[in-house]
């Protein structure tokens, strides 16, 4: 991983040719870090390049729009939060920032491919991947339910490609920045209150239930770094950690299962907005 991170760093051509190659999360992770190192000249320039190929394929009748369109949204919503959280050195700015990013780039996709949904279900008939077009169909009530849906997994996505890049940087060099930026992670209590409602909001119509969960995914990322504190401080090892993605990589693979974690995680990121869990503790772990 640091050879990736070391020949990305040497020149924007090399990582220009790490982002058009299209590796899942490596590729996103290496734009993040150009995005985090040299800020937005370079980041906007890999990320033109990084798109080519996609825009490309559409072009060709390659690919679908609305795979390609998930493509730009991961690759936009990852450099958005690289270039929030360089500037602001807050990830809570930079995880709303991405949010917001992938939820306009899902439905300006929505909009252009003429719908997510029967985009996908199109897509299903086409591909020999074995997935039956009727039985995705009746995953989701709608366009309203299906573009929730990918939006929260691009916000998934492009979270984890973020923290890759993050931690890339932190390697080079600030060995161990990482870590304690992310134990430290406290949303503000608007933000966080508000995220809240408008997961409630959206829990009394089964349409917008996974625009509830992407309104709180920050919470989501904030309740999980939580975690990841307390067990750290408690000297707890990897055996509660495990666990805890193992519920995380269920509540992925069945999203309206995974719903109460999400629901579980906010609450705590929205107590520990209020009475500030780690301050009331009067200990800090890094």
């Amino acid at each position: 991983m640091r050879a990736i991170a070391e020949f990305a760093m040497r020149s924007r051509v090399r990582a220009v040719l790490l982002t058009m190659v299209g590796i899942p999360l490596i590729s996103p992770a290496v734009l993040a870090l150009v995005g985090l190192r040299r800020g937005s000249t370079d980041g906007l320039f890999v990320l033109a390049w990084a798109v080519l190929p996609v825009v490309a394929a559409v072009g060709v009748g390659f690919s679908a729009p609305v795979m390609s369109g998930l493509a730009m949204t991961q690759f936009i919503a990852v450099l958005v939060g690289a270039l929030v959280l360089r500037g602001t050195r807050a990830w809570s700015h930079a995880l709303v920032a991405l949010t917001i990013a992938a939820s306009l780039g899902i439905l300006l996709t929505s909009q252009a491919s003429g719908g997510v949904l029967e985009s996908l279900l199109q897509a299903a008939k086409e591909a020999s991947t074995g997935v039956d077009p009727e039985q995705l169909g009746l995953q989701y009530l709608g366009e309203v339910q299906a573009t929730g849906y990918l939006t929260f997994s691009v916000c998934i996505s492009a979270v984890l490609a973020l923290i890759l890049g993050r931690w890339w940087q932190a390697m080079l060099y600030n060995p161990g920045g990482l870590r304690e930026e992310l134990h430290q992670l406290r949303l503000p209590l608007p933000v966080a209150a508000v995220g809240m409602l408008l997961w409630v909001g959206c829990l009394v119509n089964e349409r917008f239930v996974f625009w509830g969960a992407v309104a709180a995914f920050p919470m989501l990322v904030a309740g999980i770094c939580l975690i990841h504190w307390q067990i750290a401080r408690r000297g707890w090892g990897r055996g509660p950690l495990i666990a805890l993605y193992f519920m995380v990589a269920i509540s992925v693979a069945q999203p309206l299962a995974g719903l109460p974690l999400v629901g579980f995680l906010a609450g705590l990121a929205l107590i520990d907005s209020w009475i500030d869990i780690r301050a009331r503790t009067g200990s800090n772990c890094s």
